[in-house]
C-alpha cells in the first residue's frame, strides 16, 4: 500500500522542535521512502532542511508539505535503532537529532552503492510494531543473567575458577556464556598483566559462531588500545569506527554495518551506537575510563548504552576493568551485573609489589624522593631499564615556589642528583598526546610525568619501576571521585611493574599509608577500597548512593530563574547545590535518586526554555567531574 504521509524529525538544534512533523510523500518518491530515510524537507521559512523519517503519518493534514527528496539510499536506522536513539536522548536529556549526529559519521555519498540485499524496513513496519527490548514471557532470570529455557543452566557463580562449561562450550568462561546464548551483564576483572585482547577475541568468535554480531568499545586515548588493536588484527574485516579515521573510512564502515555486511564493530565510545542487528555481545573495555564519557550533547556514557543494548537485544554485555566505577558497582549491588574475578591465589601471585613509604621518615631529600624511591630508580637504571616518576602537577620549575611538586620542578632536581642520566618531562605542556616522545630510541632514563602520562600515553617500553610523588595531593583533590581516580591511576601504573616475584616495583610516597586507596593498592583488592569508600559516599550523598545532574549556563543573570525552574521540575526530594559562579557562567548540581527519571523530568523544562530563549542551559546527566572548569 502506498504511503501517503510520513513523520519526520527535522535537524534543527532547538529542544522544543525535537518531535516529528508530518509531510506528504509525493508520487515520485513513493518507492524511495523508508523508515530511517534521510530526506530534505521545507521547514518554517527555510527551503531545505535535513530530516529523518521516523514513522508513518496516521493522518495527513490538508496543509502538509511535500518531501523534497531522499538524500541517501541507506536508511539511517531500523526499528531497534530508532528505539535506542530515543532512549539515549531521553536518558541524557538531549534531542534525537543530537544523538543521530553522534551515531552516524558524516555522510560521504561516494561510498554509497545499491545494497542488493532486499528492501529495508519501511515506515509502516514501525507503526504498531511490538515494543523493542521487551523480553519474551518464556524467559527466566537467573542470578542477574537472562536466558531462554532452551539454554543450558548457568553456573550459580560465574567466575573463572568455578565455572565448568559444557564439553561443547568454549573453554573460556566468558566465551562460554556467549556460546550458551546468555543475556545480561558481567563485570570481568582480569589478572594483572593478563592478555585482555585474547579473551575479547574469544568472546567475538563465540558470538560469530552463533551467527550473532559483536561490538567492542575501547577508550580512545593517545596510548591506543591493545584490546582494540587485537580485535582489528584478528578480524580484519571488522567495521572500524575509530574517530581518528577519515570520514570516508568511518562512513564506509557504518554503511557496511547498516547493510548487514559486517558483524563486528570496534571503536571508541560512539561505536556503542553502531547499527548492528543480531547483537550477541558488546564489550566495554576499561569501563571506568573517562574517555567513555561523551563531551558533546548528548553526554552519554558508553557503559550505560552498552547495558541498554544488551538488554534490548538479549545479548551479553561485558564490562572490563581492575577498579570498577561507582556506577558499575551499583549495577552489581542491584543484581544487574555479575562480578567475574580470577582465582584469588592467582591474583595475589600476579599482583605487583607496592612499597609504601612516608616522605618524612628520613627527612627531606633531593626532589623530595624517599631514599627507597631513589634506590629503586638507580637499580632500574643499573639494569638498563627506564623508570617513571608520577607527580601530581604539570608545569615547569618555578623558582618562586621551590616546594611545588610540578613535573618541571622534579625533573630539574633529578637532573642535578642523577648526573649523566637522561631525564624527560611528560605532561601536556611539553608533549601532546600522540606525539613521538623524545626518549624514543634513546638510552634508558627517567620520565617525569603526570596522571595524563599514565592514562593517555603508552607504557614505557621495558619500564618496571614507578615512583609516585605527591600521592596525598591526588587523594586530596576537591572532586567526588578523587580517591577512586587516584587508586585507579596507581593501579594502571603498578601493572607496568610485573608480578611481585620479579624485580619491578611501585614506590608510593604518602603520609597516609593507612588510607583505604593505598591499602587497596597494596592488597590489589578493589572490594576493600569500595567497602571503605562507599560509606563516605553514602554520607555525602554522592554516587553511587545518589546520582548527579550538572546544569550549566552562560549568563549569570539567569542563574536564579534556572534554580527555581529546576526545583519545580525535579520535585521536593532533589537536593540542589548552587548556583555557583563557574568561569563566566553558573553551575548547579542536583543530587537525585534516579538519573534516568530526573533526565525525563527535565525535558519539559528544556523545551520551554528553548521556546522562550531563556534561561539558556546545558545538562550533563551523571558527570564524571563536577568541580572542574567548564570546557
Amino acid at each position: 500500500m502506498r504511503i501517503a504521509g510520513v513523520q519526520v524529525l527535522v535537524d534543527v538544534p532547538l529542544f522544543h522542535l525535537d518531535r516529528p512533523f508530518t509531510y506528504r510523500v509525493p508520487e515520485a518518491l513513493a518507492g524511495q521512502v523508508h523508515l530511517g530515510s534521510r530526506v530534505k524537507v521545507p521547514f518554517g521559512g527555510r527551503r531545505r532542511v535535513d530530516g529523518w523519517v521516523v514513522g508513518r503519518a496516521p493522518d495527513l493534514p490538508s496543509d502538509a508539505r511535500d518531501l523534497l527528496r531522499v538524500v541517501s539510499p541507506i536508511p539511517s536506522f531500523g526499528p531497534p535503532g530508532l528505539d535506542l536513539l530515543r532512549w539515549v536522548a531521553d536518558r541524557y536529556a538531549a534531542t534525537v537529532t543530537d544523538t543521530l549526529r553522534l551515531a552516524i559519521p558524516p555522510r560521504v555519498a561516494a561510498v554509497e552503492r545499491p545494497t542488493g540485499q532486499g528492501e529495508p524496513e519501511t515506515a509502516t513496519e514501525q507503526a504498531g510494531g511490538e515494543a523493542v527490548g521487551e523480553r519474551s514471557p518464556t524467559e527466566t532470570r537467573v542470578r542477574g543473567l537472562v536466558h531462554s529455557p532452551s539454554s543450558a543452566s548457568p553456573p550459580s557463580h560465574p567466575s573463572s575458577s568455578s565455572q565448568t562449561p559444557s564439553p561443547s562450550s568454549p573453554s573460556d568462561p566468558l566465551a562460554a556464556l556467549v556460546a550458551g546464548g546468555w543475556a545480561g551483564a558481567v563485570y570481568w576483572r582480569p589478572l594483572p598483566g593478563e592478555d585482555r585482547g585474547a579473551r575479547v577475541i574469544a568472546l567475538v568468535e563465540a558470538a560469530l559462531a552463533r551467527g550473532r554480531g559483536a561490538i567492542v568499545v575501547t577508550p580512545e586515548v593517545a596510548a591506543g588500545s591493545a584490546v582494540g588493536d587485537a580485535v582489528r588484527k584478528a578480524f580484519p574485516d571488522a567495521a572500524d569506527l575509530a574517530s581518528d579515521l577519515s570520514d570516508r573510512r568511518r562512513y564506509r564502515a557504518w554503511a557496511e554495518l547498516r547493510r548487514g555486511r559486517r558483524l563486528v564493530a570496534v571503536g571508541g565510545r560512539s561505536s556503542v551506537l553502531a547499527p548492528l542487528d543480531g547483537l550477541g555481545c558488546v564489550v566495554v573495555d576499561d569501563e571506568a575510563n573517562f574517555a567513555h564519557k561523551e563531551q558533546r550533547t548528548p553526554r552519554f556514557h558508553a557503559r550505560e548504552v552498552a547495558l541498554r543494548r544488551a538488554a534490548a537485544a538479549r545479548a551479553l554485555c561485558v564490562l572490563t576493568g581492575t577498579v570498577p566505577s561507582a556506577e558499575a558497582l551499583a549495577a552489581m549491588q542491584a543484581g544487574q551485573c555479575r562480578l567475574l574475578t580470577p582465582d584469588r591465589a592467582a591474583e595475589r601471585a600476579a599482583r605487583p609489589l607496592v612499597e609504601v613509604v612516608d616522605p618524612d621518615d628520613e627527612g627531606p631529600t633531593a626532589a623530595r624522593l624517599h631514599p627507597r624511591g631513589l634506590a629503586a630508580i638507580r637499580a632500574a637504571l643499573g639494569r638498563q631499564e627506564p623508570t617513571y616518576v608520577l607527580v601530581p602537577r604539570r608545569g615547569g620549575a618555578d623558582p618562586a615556589a621551590p616546594g611545588a611538586r610540578t613535573a618541571g620542578q622534579v625533573a630539574a632536581e633529578l637532573v642535578r642528583i642523577l648526573p649523566g642520566v637522561p631525564v624527560w618531562r611528560l605532561d601536556r605542556e611539553v608533549l601532546d598526546p600522540g606525539m613521538v616522545p623524545p626518549w624514543a630510541g634513546q638510552r634508558p632514563g627517567v620520565v617525569v610525568g603526570t596522571v595524563a602520562g599514565v592514562k593517555d600515553h603508552p607504557p614505557l617500553t621495558g619500564c618496571r619501576t614507578v615512583v609516585v610523588v605527591g600521592a596525598d595531593t591526588a587523594l586530596g583533590q576537591a572532586e567526588v571521585r578523587a580517591a577512586e581516580e587516584a587508586y585507579r591511576t596507581w593501579s594502571r601504573a603498578a601493572a607496568w611493574c610485573g608480578p611481585r616475584g620479579g624485580v619491578g616495583r611501585l614506590v608510593l610516597q604518602t603520609r597516609h599509608g593507612g588510607h583505604h586507596a593505598v591499602q587497596a593498592l597494596v592488597r590489589w583488592d578493589p572490594e576493600f577500597f569500595w567497602r571503605h569508600e562507599l560509606p563516605r559516599r553514602v554520607e555525602l550523598g554522592f554516587p553511587p548512593a545518589r546520582r548527579l545532574v550538572l546544569v550549566e549556563g552562560p549568563e549569570p543573570g539567569e542563574a536564579t530563574a534556572a534554580m527555581a525552574a529546576l526545583s519545580a521540575a525535579l520535585g521536593p526530594k532533589v537536593e540542589l547545590l548552587g548556583p555557583a559562579a563557574m568561569g563566566r557562567g553558573w553551575r548547579i548540581i542536583a543530587k537525585v535518586e534516579d538519573a534516568e527519571s530526573a533526565a525525563r523530568s527535565l525535558r519539559p523544562l528544556l523545551a520551554e526554555a528553548s521556546r522562550a530563549g531563556s534561561p539558556r542551559m546545558s545538562v550533563d546527566v551523571e558527570p564524571l567531574e563536577v568541580l572542574a572548569t567548564p570546557r
